[in-house]
């Protein structure tokens, strides 16, 4: 870059685009410098020695300071931050020495949004520090909200007590974070890296998947995880992948209990946002039955159930699957009270309906399949068809069927069977499904169910998605 004139918000967005660094750090420098409004940057170049220079006609402290400190990887360089440079928001070492530096007070940011955002890592960085592929030393006190990313080789980072993001790159790393919530980035393979994330909700990023690797519980609230690459990580509470894949790393078994229930009733990897949701209930004492009623409440878990079993009345009914606006618009009327009973009504009773060129006789059977699983019965079959000879209108009929207590027990059927299935890995036997059902005939809820299967040592056994930390039960 020349400094003969201060540096425009273009050159110095083009300096990002052609440097080595990563887009998303290059996202975190447009952010905390404000780069979409800004028309100029204040900027100095500094040698690690000699004064910094600063562009001419440049008004105002440095923002991003551009180290180039000379040597090679086998150099370990200390460098000491002049005064001059106390102010700026970031500093690029572009330089292959290994370099030692300390950073004691950096600037207190303009106020945005402090809070961790997941999944943007982006969100409320005060300062930012990116090094190159020496075997760097870098410490940043303070309680800000940091970016570091260290770049290639074996470095050590240390950061203070800010929500603070390191991205370790492909080298053995060493990263110890505070108390704040940290995001803790670890790439490439063939190497170890060892962190310590502190107090505060942690996350680990790794590549890969989870099922890349084996991960084993210490004796010291840590888990090491090998596989491509070989991790031994302490104090985490999340483990996330690059593939979308995630480990929940409980403290208790009450948490686990919680956490498992994604798995068993959601059938998938809990979320970080989730996860923390729910470990902070436990920590206040929530019930593990209201906890679960919240799983089943959820707009995922009772939106799933009532979509399939409204695309299951059109085909019943109409002979086709549900389009998208009519299965929202009658999911809208059972979120506002109403029943399934009334949405099979109001289906048979739709102009479509009364088009379909079918007999009674196989309005019944269709019926009896689709919304009680079975062929219908000579008795059934006849009666319900008798009720539409002497009068009855399909919609009467449509919501007596799907309204009546044979089909309750096939929802709590499904269930049960659907419970089986993701927190075991397998269907359901006999027994075990009789006796679910024997509950639910007693007056057991379906939350019960829920956290009785879940919490099975089968369920848990077969769960690898929750690890309970040695040391912290």
């Amino acid at each position: 870059m020349q400094y003969d004139s201060p540096i425009t918000n273009t050159e110095f967005q083009t300096f990002l685009t052609t440097s080595s660094i990563s887009d998303d750090t290059a996202a975190a420098i447009s952010t905390l410098l404000n780069l979409d409004s800004a028309d100029t940057i204040n900027l100095a170049s500094w040698d690690g020695v000699n004064a910094p220079e600063i562009p001419t006609g440049q008004e105002g402290a440095a923002d991003v300071v551009i180290v180039n400190v000379p040597g090679a990887a086998t150099d370990l360089v200390p460098v000491e931050i002049p005064d001059s440079l106390n102010s700026a928001k970031a500093f690029i070492f572009d330089s292959n020495a290994s370099l030692a530096v300390t950073f004691d007070a950096p600037v207190a940011a303009e106020s945005a949004s402090l809070a961790r955002v997941a999944a943007d890592t982006t969100a409320g960085i005060e300062f930012l520090v990116t090094t190159g592929a020496g075997n760097d030393v870098i410490t940043v006190n303070g309680d800000q909200n940091s970016y570091i990313d260290a770049g290639n080789g074996n470095d050590t980072i240390v950061t203070g007590n800010g929500n603070n993001t390191v991205v370790a790159g492909a080298g053995n790393n060493n990263v110890t974070t505070g108390t704040g919530n940290d995001t803790i980035i670890l790439s490439g393979t063939g190497h170890t890296d060892i962190v310590n994330t502190g107090a505060g909700y942690d996350v680990v990023q790794l590549d890969g998947s989870a099922a890349d690797y084996t991960i084993t519980a210490g004796n010291s609230n840590n888990v090491t995880l090998t596989g491509a690459q070989t991790a031994a990580i302490t104090g985490a509470e999340f483990l996330t992948f690059a593939d979308g894949s995630s480990v929940a790393l409980a403290q208790s078994e009450a948490e686990a209990s919680a956490l498992r229930l994604y798995e068993g009733i959601l059938g998938r990897d809990a979320d970080q946002g989730g996860a923390q949701n729910f470990i902070a209930q436990v920590e206040a004492g929530t019930a593990l039955t209201d906890i679960a009623n919240s799983f089943l409440n959820s707009a995922e878990f009772g939106g799933a159930a009532t979509e399939a079993s409204i695309d299951s009345l059109y085909t019943s009914l109409l002979g086709r699957g549900a389009d998208t606006a009519g299965s929202d618009s009658w999911e809208a009327i059972i979120a506002n009270g109403g029943s399934l009973a009334d949405v099979a009504a109001g289906i048979a009773g739709s102009a479509e309906a009364q088009e379909q060129d079918q007999s009674n006789g196989t309005f019944v059977d269709s019926l009896y399949l689709n919304a009680l699983g079975r062929p219908s019965d000579e008795a059934g079959h006849d009666a319900w068809v008798a009720q539409l000879f002497n009068g009855a209108s399909r919609a009467e009929v449509a919501a007596g069927i799907v309204g009546s207590a044979e089909a309750a027990e096939k929802i709590n059927s499904d269930f049960i069977d659907a419970l089986y299935l993701s927190a075991t890995g397998r269907a359901s036997d006999e027994a075990g499904k009789a006796g679910w059902t024997e509950v639910l005939a007693n007056g057991g809820t379906q939350a019960d169910v829920a956290i009785g299967i879940v919490g099975s040592q089968e369920a848990i056994a077969h769960n690898d998605n929750v690890v309970v930390l040695h040391g912290a039960v």
